[in-house]
């Protein structure tokens, strides 16, 4: 099949895990046989894009076109456009690009986020005849519940079941809507990728020769990657391991990811320089994939921390693919990965003396490290990865067009 893919950002332009997902939607698809042409804003100051015209390749290979104009940025956070004569400039400009590369004999349409790109970019997109999915990764409508598309060929596909959900709940006739996971790059993640032996077998072993963990010789390893931004709970985390501190255990831990809202990092090193863990602790900024893996390949635990319901959770499921135990607060579709006590644990959203109490599970039974990185490793591999969803895409693009709401 041929598929245009049309999405507000896409990597390495991109704010978080739905422009990774969206990226790794085509690289699934193309690993089964498709051609993929994508679609995008250029918004290069969020990470200026070797996509060039003269060079148009994203990450898999695959053909990117970053003509469409956002009316906004995101610099700062979300800041869009007032000027209504501006706006209606951007959209006369998208319709005209849309209308060309319509134009060009599609098999499918894939659209992803579609935010500061705004609804009036749905009729130009449908009007072709041609399946149209949409994979929603918000638990927020992208749309009110009276501009949904009721067109035959339209699909509307939630990213969990959290998130179809939250349509329904703001309205959209979407109570048997598909949902296709984002899930997990799970050969970019675990052992084979990184090379570093097991840090939570280590601990195991250290802590069965007599050290134990949570030890100064065999420390409680934590990591955490998301957005700095006060959502993504990293605060919280910053919190339970200054209590694990005072009650004198062990702890060594490392932030991956970039800062998102102003001061927000300034506030969580200050916090730790005040509580003696200045150099027990980093921050390591954004990392690729390549990077995340080894990154995570140093710790035992992983930390989803969100406050705020997630429509999955991405970096929960490459925690558990990078054979880790992984914590999570499982708001929204972060729920849907685990099945808590066999595969992770849970903590109360924005709670650090939950978190501790969950952390501290693992003092007790170290063999739990174990268990669980075992067990969600399996889940993940075998429930969540992207070939999974590639799937799934690729037989609703074939699928009638007939879509029963």
């Amino acid at each position: 099949m041929r598929l245009l893919v049309v999405t507000n950002l896409y990597p390495p332009q991109e704010l978080g895990g739905y422009g990774r997902a969206m990226a790794d939607f085509v690289w699934g698809l193309q690993q089964r046989g498709h051609q993929l042409q994508i679609l995008t804003s250029d918004a290069s100051y969020l990470n200026p894009s070797p996509t060039t015209a003269s060079s148009p390749i994203g990450p898999s290979g695959e053909l990117v076109c970053r003509s469409l104009q956002l009316k906004g940025s995101y610099v700062g956070g979300v800041q869009g456009l007032s000027d209504p004569h501006a706006r209606a400039a951007i959209d006369h400009s998208n319709v005209q690009i849309l209308r060309n590369w319509l134009l060009k004999g599609w098999d499918a349409l894939l659209l992803g986020n579609l935010d500061l790109f705004g609804v009036e970019l749905l009729p130009e997109l449908l009007q072709p005849g041609i399946p149209v999915l949409h994979h929603v990764g918000f638990v927020s409508a992208p749309f009110p519940a009276q501009q949904m598309p009721l067109a035959r060929h339209y699909k509307l596909i939630a990213a969990s079941r959290a998130v179809r959900a939250g349509l329904v709940e703001a309205g959209l006739p979407v109570h048997q809507a598909p949902v296709v996971y984002p899930g997990a790059r799970t050969e970019l993640f675990g052992y084979p990728v990184s090379g570093q032996p097991s840090a939570v077998a280590a601990a195991v072993a250290l802590n069965a020769a007599g050290f134990p963990l949570g030890s100064p010789a065999n420390p409680l390893k934590l990591g955490f990657a998301g957005l700095l931004m006060a959502s993504k709970g990293a605060h919280t985390v910053v919190e339970a391991l200054i209590a694990l501190h005072r009650q004198d255990v062990a702890v060594q831990a490392a932030f991956a990811g970039g800062s998102f809202q102003n001061g927000y990092r300034e506030q969580l090193e200050l916090m730790l320089r005040d509580a003696g863990l200045g150099g027990t602790v980093r921050f390591v900024g954004q990392l690729a994939r390549p990077q995340l893996a080894r990154f995570w390949a140093l710790h035992q635990v992983g930390v989803f921390g969100s406050i705020h319901p997630e429509a999955f959770g991405i970096v929960a499921a490459e925690i558990m693919a990078s054979g880790l135990a992984l914590v999570t607060t499982g708001v929204g579709g972060a729920k849907e990965l685990i099945e808590p006590g066999k595969n992770g644990l849970l903590y109360e959203a924005g709670n650090a003396a939950s978190l501790v109490e969950a952390l501290q599970k693992f003092l007790a039974n170290p063999s739990l490290l174990q268990q669980l990185a075992s067990s969600g490793e399996k889940r993940v591999r075998e429930s969540f990865s992207v070939d999974i969803s590639a799937k799934q895409l690729e037989e609703l693009s074939v699928s009638s067009p007939m879509f029963v709401l």
